[in-house]
């Protein structure tokens, strides 16, 4: 991040640079190589916002404990029930509001000083956001009109972009080939509806259902 930024840069913002070079300044290769990652996306696009669904409902265990006060064994046997997933985001054509692409997106959790309770920085109502990448693969994320703070987000799936071990290799011999490829919805006995189009809960689960709802 030398010389003059252009005006329409993200990096212009200074807590979000600040982020960017405290994460390059630390002593985990990992969070370096995530720096590096994110860097290179807000040097090379803008903020561009985009409507979207923010989270879907997703099945999980309906407690942290057993009916007999015990610590919960995750297995068949557990109570399951529909949980809001907040990681899930659906971006939108914001001309024709079509999908574009899923993505997976592990966003802060920032404290409420009313409750002092830690939350996302988005909920199951927020219907747009702002993004720099590509939509079809995946960029940085920041709730619209924020870009204070920014986090990486993938097209859902396509764990393999998560990693910046290579540099951008991967990234640019992967985008053409997802780029082409069309929006598909995510399907599994674990994953439900995107909360904006079924904003109720579904209906409890059964444990040994293939079909989740």
């Amino acid at each position: 991040m030398t010389g003059t930024l252009p005006s329409w840069s993200p990096l212009n913002d200074p807590q979000l640079s600040a982020q960017i070079q405290a994460a390059l300044a630390q002593d985990s290769p990992v969070a370096r190589s995530n720096a590096q990652r994110d860097l290179y996306f807000l040097e090379r696009y803008a903020w561009q916002e985009y409507p979207v669904k923010c989270g879907r409902w997703r099945v999980g265990d309906a407690s942290s404990f057993t009916l007999t006060g015990g610590t919960n064994l995750s297995g068949p046997w557990t109570k399951k029930e529909w949980n809001i997933d907040l990681t899930w985001v659906l971006l939108l054509d914001p001309a024709s509001r079509q999908p574009i692409a899923a993505h997976i997106v592990d966003w802060w959790r920032e404290e409420r000083p009313q409750d002092k309770h830690l939350y996302f920085p988005v909920s199951s109502t927020t219907g747009s956001l702002w993004f720099a990448g590509d939509p079809r693969v995946c960029g940085m994320f920041t709730p619209a009109g924020n870009g204070h703070r920014a986090v990486f987000g993938y097209r859902a799936g396509k764990t393999g972009l998560k990693s910046w071990a290579e540099g951008p290799a991967r990234f640019e011999k992967a985008a053409p080939l997802l780029a082409a490829e069309p929006y598909q919805e995510a399907s599994s006995n674990e994953l439900g509806p995107w909360i904006a189009d079924h904003p109720q809960q579904p209906p409890r689960p059964k444990r040994f259902s293939r079909a989740a709802w």
